[in-house]
């Protein structure tokens, strides 16, 4: 099973975005002259934000994986979150940044999110092929992927990301709590136009501790 955690995009969250990248979409020019466009853009309902990865996870090896999963993020403080900014990686994915605040401070004046990301990735280390245990000093950027620029058209699609990169630099949605994770199942190509599509396999509270 290919397996990540992640905190998905609350619905007024997800319709603030919208409203952003809908006054960045659609100039002329964005589409060929079949209507073809050169981005693949993430779903709403798909839009989240990674802590981890776990590449194949054995089915038989799920269940030891969500009670660890879960004894971790209880012990995890709720987080403020907002997106804020955009970015670009490797020239082809379009991403919008996260904003941390968290309602519990850490007295060592670490990054609460990061140091989440950090802890929930180490669990993930020998259970799935794929998954590194964090080093020391590794920077991660917090974000949610938007779009892809698509392989047929990939000049013209890095283009229009670089483009709409730079228009949403000064983006801030509003904030939330995010007090709940998922791990979440991917099935590559199962989903609308050969998207991933994801199943929720375990929820996993955030300050139960």
């Amino acid at each position: 099973m290919r397996l990540f955690v992640g905190f998905f995009l609350p619905e007024h969250i997800n319709d603030h975005l919208q409203m952003a990248l809908e006054s960045v979409n659609g100039a002329p020019g964005d589409a060929d002259g079949r209507g073809r466009h050169p981005l693949r853009w993430v779903a709403p309902e798909d839009r989240h934000i990674t802590l981890a990865f776990y590449g194949d996870v054995p089915s038989g090896a799920a269940e030891d994986l969500i009670a660890d999963l879960q004894s971790a993020l209880a012990a995890a403080p709720a987080m403020s979150l907002r997106l804020r900014g955009a970015g670009v990686f490797t020239g082809r994915t379009l991403w919008a940044g996260v904003q941390e605040k968290t309602l519990a401070v850490h007295s060592n004046g670490s990054n609460p999110l990061v140091d989440l990301m950090r802890t929930v990735q180490e669990i993930g280390v020998g259970y799935g092929r794929g998954s590194e245990p964090a080093r020391p000093r590794e920077r991660r950027r917090a974000h949610v992927t938007l779009a892809r620029a698509r392989e047929r058209d990939r000049r013209r699609g890095e283009a229009q990301i670089r483009r709409r990169a730079e228009a949403l630099a000064v983006y801030e949605g509003p904030a939330w709590v995010a007090d709940a994770a998922h791990l979440v199942l991917s099935e590559l190509g199962a989903g609308k136009s050969g998207a991933p599509q994801y199943s929720t396999l375990a929820a996993l509270p955030l300050g139960l501790r």
